[in-house]
């Protein structure tokens, strides 16, 4: 019976990992992104390439733990929520501002007499893009690593007797997130790159995400406050 019992926690720690994606600070984080990603197929590299990020630090805060002997609390894990409050804002902010412009410009390409206007249709990319290589999303997915259930991992982790064995359950947990971010991006993908034959619609998702970005990422900050 004692045989099964670390395989049933490695299995416990994958089924976490693709739950945790689903969390709401990390689907509107990544929703705030996706307005930028024209292809279904660069969006789920976005999902993908969060998830990595997010498992990346989770390795590193393991690692870390386990050479330091850095004693942790759910108290000191709680700060972690800062990066991600601010985060949150600035991506929202962002993806605000990407929708009001486009209001702007269809607005002004209706009154110029322009029947028609597409979301991308005027796109022209010089050079090297930072947002089709997936960086955005690891990023992204690097200050969530360390903050929500993903920060109690380290909790978790530092019950088992190595830190080889904690270094393979956070990437046990990474690889669930990582798929779990994947089934998320294309979750809110698809019905965001079915609207941009709609413009006016295509913009009003984008901004609903960017508003509840900002609205999450005050409420987080203001929890915090609290506490």
């Amino acid at each position: 019976m004692e045989d099964m019992v670390l395989p049933a926690a490695f299995a416990l720690g994958f089924l976490s990992g693709f739950k945790h994606a689903f969390e709401p600070d990390h689907v509107i984080a990544v929703s705030t992104l996706l307005h930028r990603e024209l292809k279904l197929r660069r969006a789920l590299r976005l999902g993908l390439a969060w998830g990595a990020g997010h498992t990346t630090m989770l390795m590193v805060g393991v690692l870390l733990m386990g050479l330091l002997r850095v004693p942790l609390s759910e108290t000191t894990l709680g700060y972690f929520e800062i990066p991600v409050a601010i985060m949150l804002l600035v991506l929202g902010a962002w993806a605000l501002y990407g929708a009001l412009r486009g209001i702007l410009k269809l607005r002004r390409h209706q009154h110029d007499g322009i029947p028609h206007y597409h979301v991308g249709e005027h796109e022209h990319p010089h050079g090297f893009r930072l947002k089709r290589t997936g960086w955005p999303g690891f990023a992204v997915g690097l200050v969530h690593g360390m903050a929500g259930s993903g920060a109690l991992l380290l909790l978790v982790a530092a019950t088992l007797p190595t830190t080889t064995m904690s270094l393979l359950y956070a990437l046990t947990f990474g690889v669930g997130s990582i798929l779990g971010m994947g089934a998320v991006t294309l979750g809110l993908a698809l019905p965001l790159l079915a609207s941009r034959s709609k413009p006016t619609l295509y913009h009003a998702l984008t901004g609903l995400s960017g508003a509840l970005s900002m609205i999450l990422g005050i409420s987080i900050l203001y929890a915090l406050w609290l506490y």
